[in-house]
C-alpha cells in the first residue's frame, strides 16, 4: 500500500509538471503571438495610410501580461516590439512596412495612440496627432490676375508655348517672355534675358485622346533655340508667375504628389519621375492652359493639371484637374 501511495504521489507530481510547463508554454506563445501581431498590424495601417487622413491605432496595455516597448527604425522601415519583463523578457518582433516611414513623435507608450500620415511615398508615424500638411501651391498675392491672365484666356496655344519657353530657360526667374509667332504647330518665343532676346521654336502636337473631360490637346514636346524673327509682343509671363498666377511645371508636380490620389479602390501615388509637359487642354467650354503629367504603374496614367488659377470673379467655369483613369484626390 505504502508503495502505491508513494507512486500515485510521483505520478501526480510529474503530472502536475508537466502541466506547469505546458501552461508555460501556452503563456509564452501567447506573448509570442500578440507581440508579432501588434508589429505585423502596425505594418499593415501604415501601408494603407491615405495623405490627409490620420488612421490611429490605440496600443495594448501589456501583451499576453508582460510589459513591453514599441520602437520604429526608419532606416528599415520597421517597426519592433520589445518585451521588456514577465514572460518573454527580452524577446524582440520585427514587420517591416512597405512604404518609408518617418519619425514625428517616438514616444509611444502602452495605452497609447499611434498615428499615420502619408506623404507622397513617405508615411509619418507619431505618438501625438500629427498636423496637416500645408499645400504646396499658394493661393495668388494679387486679387486680380494680371495681363497673361487674358492673354492666355484669348491664346491658349500660344500661352502654352509661352509658358513652356519661359520654364525651359534656366534663369527664367530672372527673365521674360516679350513676343512670339505662331509658325504652323510651332510657336516662336521671344526670351528677353539681362538686355538679350534669345528665340526658342516650341514645338508640339496634336492628341485626339480623351483625357476625362478633355477631348483634345495640343502638347508641347521641346522648346529648342532658333533664329532670330519678327514677333507679336506679348504681355509679360514673369509678372504672372511672381504674383502667383502661373505655377511652375515642379510646383505642379509637387502638389500632385503630396496628395493620395484613389482610382476605384486603388490608392494612387504620383511619382517624382512622371513626365510634365505643357499642354493646351481643349474641353466642351474652352481650351485653358495646363500642365500634362504622365507615369506608368499598373496602368499607364495621364492627367491634365491647371498651370494658372480661375479668377473668383469669373463668370465662366474654369479648368482645375482632369485625368484617365478617373482619379479622385483623398482630402
Amino acid at each position: 500500500m505504502p508503495f502505491y501511495i508513494l507512486f500515485g504521489v510521483i505520478v501526480a507530481a510529474i503530472l502536475a509538471g508537466i502541466f506547469i510547463v505546458q501552461y508555460n508554454r501556452q503563456l509564452e506563445a501567447r506573448v509570442d503571438e500578440q507581440a508579432q501581431a501588434l508589429a505585423n498590424d502596425l505594418a499593415r495601417i501604415s501601408f494603407t495610410a491615405f495623405s490627409r487622413e490620420q488612421p490611429s491605432f490605440l496600443l495594448p496595455r501589456n501583451l499576453g501580461g508582460s510589459d513591453y516597448e514599441l520602437s520604429v527604425d526608419e532606416n528599415s522601415s520597421t517597426f519592433i516590439v520589445h518585451i521588456k519583463a514577465g514572460r518573454q523578457s527580452g524577446m524582440s518582433y520585427y514587420s517591416a512596412a512597405n512604404v518609408s516611414l518617418s519619425i514625428e513623435n517616438s514616444n509611444f507608450v502602452p495605452s497609447g495612440g499611434v498615428y499615420f500620415q502619408r506623404r507622397g511615398n513617405n508615411v509619418v508615424v507619431s505618438s501625438s496627432p500629427i498636423a496637416a500638411q500645408g499645400e504646396n501651391i499658394l493661393p495668388p498675392a494679387t486679387a486680380t490676375p494680371p495681363e497673361f491672365y487674358g492673354f492666355a484666356k484669348e491664346n491658349a496655344k500660344a500661352a502654352t508655348a509661352i509658358t513652356a519657353a519661359y520654364f525651359a530657360f534656366e534663369n527664367y526667374s530672372q527673365a521674360d517672355a516679350t513676343g512670339y509667332k505662331i509658325e504652323g504647330d510651332n510657336v516662336l518665343v521671344r526670351i528677353s534675358f539681362g538686355g538679350e532676346n534669345l528665340y526658342f521654336k516650341v514645338g508640339g502636337y496634336e492628341n485626339r485622346d480623351k483625357v476625362g473631360n478633355v477631348d483634345n490637346s495640343w502638347i508641347v514636346t521641346s522648346p529648342t533655340p532658333d533664329n532670330l524673327a519678327s514677333v507679336i509682343t506679348c504681355t509679360s509671363v514673369e509678372n504672372a508667375y511672381a504674383s502667383g498666377w502661373l505655377y511652375s511645371p515642379a510646383e505642379a508636380l509637387a502638389y500632385l504628389r503630396s496628395r493620395t490620389w484613389m482610382s476605384g479602390d486603388t490608392p494612387v501615388v504620383v511619382p517624382a519621375n512622371a513626365l510634365v509637359r505643357a499642354a493646351a487642354a481643349t474641353t466642351n467650354v474652352s481650351t485653358y492652359v495646363t500642365w500634362r503629367v504622365e507615369w506608368q504603374a499598373d496602368v499607364y496614367y495621364v492627367l491634365h493639371y491647371r498651370a494658372m488659377p480661375w479668377w473668383a470673379q469669373e463668370n465662366s467655369p474654369g479648368f482645375v484637374f482632369q485625368s484617365e483613369p478617373e482619379l479622385e484626390a483623398i482630402a
